[in-house]
């Protein structure tokens, strides 16, 4: 039987060989289930990890046709709004 310590924060560590055949990844989402003595782990969610190779291309950049360098005042809001002046460099 796997066992593991609680810490002075209130944690503990699932052991990975109950992770693993339970299929516990990270972000996947518990219930504690308080039945008089005992307490029962519910998994409600199980979260698949992400492919960030799967997200390349979702986001569309226009690039300027004047072929300078943008710069830092190019993305700064207040300077979009005509109300503030970008920082000297």
């Amino acid at each position: 039987m796997a066992a593991a310590t609680l810490t002075a924060k209130g944690q503990i560590v699932i052991p990975a060989e109950i992770r693993a055949r339970h299929g516990l990844t990270p972000g996947t989402q518990v219930e504690f289930v308080d039945e008089g003595g005992t307490i029962r782990l519910v998994v409600h969610r199980r979260i698949t990890p992400s492919d960030p190779a799967a997200g390349y291309g979702l986001v569309k950049v226009k690039v300027k046709r004047s072929g300078k360098p943008r710069r830092l005042s190019d993305f700064d809001a207040a300077s979009l709004t005509g109300r503030g002046k970008a920082h000297p460099a």
